[in-house]
């Protein structure tokens, strides 16, 4: 059975992960950076609490558990978070991955590693599909650092042909994204709506209802991107460490779908009109934003014959209906924020 350790696994990524890893046999281990919920150690997943940028609790770990593939998940996980902590940004974004690159050198060159990459590497591209070979113009913290974690893998594999690769994973969504993510917020705002709330108790990046007078406010609503499902993602994470050949690949649908599209599918499942109950808050658009993202997944689907099994109408209908049944009991399915500057999967 393969030895796996799993970085950042707290996140949605690890929930999916975790769970496709131990359907295989495999004998996982997670990193996180908190404590986790007592139910997710009852599958037999052993877990490590520690910051992956102290290099000292990163060697250990990589010595003790001596894994045969390891899965970074871990990161600053929003482009917007990474302005308020740039620093802290490079450290975990970039910094982890080469200090990875460097411990395998180290404790087990055989060790096959994923990169979680992102399509923030690409910034602001024109109309047309991205892919590996697209040129890079990151406009955030996040993105920069992400690029130089994607190119510094890249170059442990070319100088000490490491089995490393990276992933350039596309917007992936699912009922475990926190609801700092609009696609989490406009789910839950719809649910709500469903339920008859006019008001919900949990709050935006302002601290104020997520839905406040049966109304919810967003930014720029022509922003597009290709929505995916994280579970057909992970399964895309595996293909690629199990492939012969280290190697980079864009992870996408292929299609790409605006906010409004989002609020629009939502709302309809619903009953209701979306115009009704979203308004734009100009205060809510970024000044610096990718505004299209869409991935040409040719290479994937070739070489590793991948493709996704969720399609957007399913994507947002999983999502709304996991909102509902947990506003029904109470309980809200996002993550609040832990009061810190980051949200970091790890």
């Amino acid at each position: 059975m393969s030895k796996v350790l799993v970085t950042g696994a707290s996140g949605q990524d690890g929930y999916y992960l975790i769970n496709l890893l131990r359907q295989q046999g495999c004998i996982v281990h997670a990193q996180s950076r908190r404590q986790t919920h007592p139910n997710l150690h009852r599958d037999g997943t052993s877990w490590h609490v520690g910051d992956p940028a102290d290099r000292d609790f990163l060697d250990s770990l990589i010595a003790t558990v001596m894994p045969d593939e390891i899965y970074n998940l871990a990161a600053v996980s929003r482009p917007i978070q990474s302005w308020g902590s740039p620093r802290e940004t490079a450290d975990v974004n970039a910094f982890v991955p080469q200090d990875i690159c460097e411990l395998l050198l180290k404790h087990k060159p055989g060790c096959r590693l994923f990169q979680a990459s992102s399509s923030e590497i690409f910034g602001d591209v024109a109309d047309h599909a991205q892919n590996e070979q697209t040129l890079c113009a990151p406009k955030s913290p996040y993105g920069a650092a992400k690029l130089y974690a994607h190119r510094i893998v890249g170059a442990y594999r070319a100088q000490y042909g490491l089995h490393v690769s990276t992933g350039i994973l596309f917007n992936h969504e699912s009922p475990k994204r926190p609801l700092s993510y609009v696609s989490q917020k406009i789910a839950y705002a719809a649910a709500a709506v469903s339920l008859g709330l006019s008001e919900t108790p949990e709050a935006d990046e302002r601290g104020r209802p997520i839905l406040l007078d049966g109304k919810m406010a967003l930014g720029d609503l022509s922003v597009r991107r290709d929505f995916g499902f994280a579970g057909d993602y992970v399964e895309a994470m595996r293909l690629i460490v199990q492939h012969p050949t280290a190697d980079d690949y864009v992870i996408g649908t292929g299609r790409d779908h605006s906010i409004e599209d989002f609020c629009r599918q939502a709302f309809g499942l619903v009953g209701h009109k979306w115009t009704d109950h979203v308004v734009v808050d100009p205060g809510l658009i970024r000044k610096v934003d990718s505004r299209y993202t869409r991935a040409d997944t040719a290479k994937i689907r070739s070489v590793l014959n991948w493709q996704p099994n969720v399609d957007f109408h399913a994507l947002v209908s999983m999502m709304v209906k996991a909102q509902t049944a947990f506003i029904k009991d109470g309980i809200s399915l996002g993550e609040k924020p832990d009061g810190g500057c980051r949200s970091v999967e790890s």
